[in-house]
């Protein structure tokens, strides 16, 4: 796009008291993002967005250096190497284009991959260790299997999140309550390096604009607007989890939830929405089973069936050892009694198939008798 053009997109998304909606409306109105900014009398903006006084005094006073904040703008993304993608760009989500309140334009970091399946992984900022697993091991294998997962950057599951799906080899994207320039929380400025190596970075917000608490809600739309699910790994009862899952339900979006103990506080918004209708999700072919076919289509073969038939540990199993084999996984320890009731034989045969599976490299003994599948090894 033409960077005048883009200055003129810039300005109109740091004119101050008008949100998406109402600049939308102007839009469908007026056209012209440059007249918008810079030409439409404030009384005209205001039939869209009614301010009071002292909101209008300072539309008013920031259209006196407008044009030269957008242009430095404009500079200082160039510098750091930040793409500002306005909504009239092809390059912008389409995904996003069909939202009531789609930002006016994006700030973006790294690369937003076209004709990907998107799915959300979001959950508590002080989540349990169960939760942290559940977390890793959801993203982590979903972004095996091409799925690009989307979280907020935050704290917690988040991070995980993230971590999870780039340790996979996978893309990530995250969507951000701040400027690029003020990234949130600070302490995950190297993750969000990696990310934009390997997925994007995305916000709405000028790029100095601080984490302020309001920028939160209105980041969470565009976590489940860019997603084609939303998946929660524990929420509390008042949670911005649960904010982003109503948002997805307003965009015609699945919500999908971890079921926990119902005695754990980290699980009551999750257990909630699983009452109200959330589909209840253990594993990741919970999780595609609820999307629509097209999507699904979209999703690599399953990694850990995959190595299952290939590596030479796992050749020459023997019968008890193939069944035993086809219920432990790569991401969830799987307890010797769990075990014991889902093969079709004793718990001798069960142990004699164990402990070939470990003398081969193909399964792990946890603490507690749980055991795991080990990753399959790189040749």
């Amino acid at each position: 796009m033409n960077p005048s053009k883009t200055i003129d997109w810039i300005a109109l998304n740091l004119l101050p008291g008008l949100g998406p909606i109402s600049l939308g409306r102007a839009l469908e109105r007026y056209g012209d993002p440059a007249e918008i900014a810079f030409d439409v009398p404030v009384e005209e903006l205001c039939r869209l967005r009614p301010l009071n006084d002292a909101g209008r005094e300072e539309l008013r006073e920031a259209r006196r250096t407008l044009r030269r904040r957008a242009e430095r703008e404009l500079k200082l993304a160039d510098k750091r190497g930040i793409r500002v993608v306005p909504r009239a760009d092809p390059d912008y989500p389409a995904a996003l284009v069909e939202l009531p309140d789609a930002p006016i334009l994006l700030y973006q970091r790294g690369e937003l991959t076209r004709g990907v399946l998107r799915l959300a992984v979001i959950g508590s900022r002080t989540p349990t260790q169960y939760g942290k697993r559940m977390a890793a091991g959801l993203a982590g294998g979903l972004a095996a299997r091409g799925v690009e997962v989307v979280s907020g950057g935050a704290r917690g599951i988040d991070c995980l999140a993230h971590k999870a799906a780039l340790e996979e080899g996978g893309r990530t994207v995250a969507v951000l309550g701040s400027g690029l320039m003020r990234p949130y929380p600070e302490e995950n400025a190297g993750l969000f390096d990696r990310i934009a190596g390997g997925g994007a970075v995305l916000s709405e917000f000028a790029l100095e604009e601080a984490p302020k608490s309001e920028n939160f809600p209105r980041r969470n739309r565009l976590i489940s607007g860019l997603a084609a699910a939303v998946v929660v790994v524990e929420a509390a009862r008042r949670s911005g989890s649960l904010s982003t899952a109503s948002h997805a339900l307003d965009q015609g979006r699945d919500v999908m939830a971890l079921p926990g103990p119902v005695d754990s506080h980290k699980s009551v918004g999750c257990n909630r929405l699983i009452q109200q209708g959330a589909k209840l999700v253990q594993n990741i072919g919970d999780i595609l089973d609820e999307l629509p076919p097209l999507f699904v289509s979209a999703v690599g073969e399953d990694p850990v069936r995959a190595a299952a038939a290939a590596p030479p540990e796992l050749e020459g199993l023997t019968e008890d050892e193939r069944d035993v084999i086809g219920i432990v996984t790569s991401t969830e320890p799987v307890q010797l009694d769990r075990l014991a009731d889902s093969v079709p034989f004793g718990i001798a045969r069960l142990q004699t198939a164990l402990f070939g599976l470990e003398i081969r490299g193909a399964v792990e003994q946890c603490p507690g008798r749980y055991y795991v599948l080990r990753p399959k090894k790189e040749s």
